[in-house]
């Protein structure tokens, strides 16, 4: 602590955006199972990321005379200011810039125009390269780019600036790509999942409308599964 002595601290940051559910809820969900696991109080952080919606800062309930209120952080990206977040020193100013910058993305161009604009600014800062290669996994993951082209573009792009003299880590391209293998991986998990419990709800005659419903794919795909 800034007073020199030492304090234990459990940090939970929940995020909340567009369709995300009851944050109260979860975040006393959280708290309860953070509790319960280690007997300590956590200090609490909800980062909402759906434009201008501010959502409620505490959970309360209320039952036969038993009360509980459980009052949290909240920080809307909204609200915060582009122009103070990139003069800012901080590396985490910079991450929230990059949740900004992807609240506001609705297409996958928009993700790599940002990333790169984000990327040429990290090679302006003073920070170490093991920050800067920290940084940059982190805002690939916000501003993840799915589209394999869209990603060489990047890659390109990053060797440009270590060619040019840029004081970037090299290794971030191999973690990069290691990730973005791991995450190819993953997703194609979910879609196998998604085939196998179609499959398995076509053979019990749940109709192809309502299994497309339930696995989040189109009737005609649900179509050529039962073929």
């Amino acid at each position: 602590m800034k007073n020199g002595g030492e304090e234990f601290i459990i940090l939970h940051i929940e995020s909340q955006g567009s369709g995300g559910g009851s944050l109260p809820e979860r975040m006393n969900h959280y708290r309860c199972l953070i509790y319960s696991h280690y007997r300590r109080e956590p200090v609490a952080l909800a980062i909402i990321t759906d434009g201008h919606k501010h959502e409620e800062r505490l959970y309360s309930h209320s039952l036969f005379g038993t009360k509980c209120l459980y009052e949290y952080n909240n920080l809307v990206l909204a609200d915060l200011d582009d122009d103070e977040l990139l003069s800012s020193d901080n590396p985490v100013d910079f991450t929230l810039y990059a949740g900004k910058c992807a609240s506001r993305s609705k297409k996958e161009i928009q993700n790599f125009n940002y990333l790169r604009t984000l990327t040429k600014l990290l090679t302006e800062r003073g920070w170490s390269r093991d920050e800067k290669r920290d940084l940059m996994l982190f805002i690939a993951r916000i501003l993840y780019l799915r589209d394999e082209e869209l990603r060489t573009q990047h890659r390109e792009y990053y060797k440009q600036l270590t060619r040019e003299g840029k004081n970037m880590p090299r290794s971030f391209l191999v973690e990069m790509e290691e990730e973005e293998v791991e995450q190819r991986g993953i997703e194609k998990g979910k879609e196998e999942m998604a085939r196998e419990m179609a499959r398995n709800l076509l053979a019990d005659g749940v109709s192809p409308d309502i299994v497309a419903k339930s696995a989040s794919m189109s009737v005609e795909q649900i179509r050529a599964l039962a073929n």
